[in-house]
């Protein structure tokens, strides 16, 4: 590997629970009762990240084999932010342990006291924002149920903010090029926004192969928001699959299979321990090093 990862990722996807219902969203565990989700079982969320800043902020075998010199947990859902105050403990809690921290969020929550509260702790603010049209919005679902969607102007408000309150941060858009959206045209929301990186993922049909777009829609997408220079990061589904290490809510390492075929989950982290755990999923270390060069 030629080169090294600064930071290793891990997504911790922190509640199933959203205010929106996007078509594509493939972080669902049918077979995983919300109910046992371990931000409802006092202690737990504590114990895990404890657990994994133990073994991956210490000497392991992944990081002899990246290289990597720091840890940074992403907070992601769902919704992580719907959690309110339980999420922003799992927040301090995790800075506190020495990891890096950042989230993605869709926004809603974002509003002015919170995103006071949580901006300092944040070295990353990821924001998913697909559209800047209203209507193409309700289509995919990127709204809630009273039909408050996250408009461009919001958006640059939000961004904005955490500019001021966390200037030394990172802020970063998440698009899912998809079969609403792939026609759009966002230069002038990014221009606007000026993010430090912008993230273009080709929907991923971990659940519904139905959500899919041709390579000829993907790269259109990609070539027609080409002239946003170096922040573009291109995501294609072959550098999506198995390069991100993710927890579920319930606590267990968890990747995408097969398309339409949902996921491959370990055994309980809390129960087994973390390197037995991860051992039980597949995670590409080259791939996952690959998007990060």
């Amino acid at each position: 590997m030629s080169t090294f990862p600064k930071n290793l990722v891990i997504n911790f996807h922190m509640t199933e629970v959203c205010n929106y219902r996007c078509a594509y969203c493939y972080a669902k565990w049918h077979d995983d009762p919300q109910s046992n989700e371990l931000h409802r079982q006092e202690g737990k969320v504590d114990e895990l990240l404890t657990s994994l800043a133990e073994h991956f902020l210490s000497p392991n075998p992944l990081q002899d084999q990246l290289g990597y010199q720091g840890v940074r947990i992403n907070f992601a859902g769902g919704e992580p932010m719907v959690l309110g105050k339980q999420f922003i403990a799992a927040l301090r809690k995790a800075k506190a342990l020495g990891f890096s921290t950042s989230i993605i969020t869709n926004g809603h929550f974002l509003h002015e006291d919170t995103l006071a509260e949580v901006a300092p702790m944040l070295d990353m603010l990821g924001i998913s924002f697909d559209t800047a049209d209203e209507l193409i919005a309700h289509s995919i679902g990127r709204s809630d149920r009273r039909r408050q969607w996250l408009s461009p102007a919001r958006l640059a408000t939000i961004a904005a903010g955490y500019r001021a309150l966390n200037p030394a941060g990172t802020l970063k858009i998440n698009t899912v090029v998809n079969p609403f959206n792939w026609r759009e045209n966002l230069l002038a929301v990014i221009e606007a926004v000026r993010p430090d990186k912008w993230k273009l993922l080709r929907v991923l049909p971990v659940h519904d192969v139905r959500q899919v777009i041709t390579d000829e829609q993907y790269d259109a997408y990609v070539t027609r928001h080409h002239s946003a220079g170096a922040m573009v990061v291109v995501e294609d589904n072959e550098a999506m699959w198995q390069s991100y290490l993710m927890v579920n809510p319930l606590g267990r390492f968890y990747q995408n299979s097969a398309p339409g075929q949902g996921h491959i989950k370990s055994d309980p982290i809390l129960k087994v321990g973390v390197a037995r755990a991860f051992s039980q999923i597949p995670f590409n270390a080259d791939a996952f090093a690959r998007r990060y060069r």
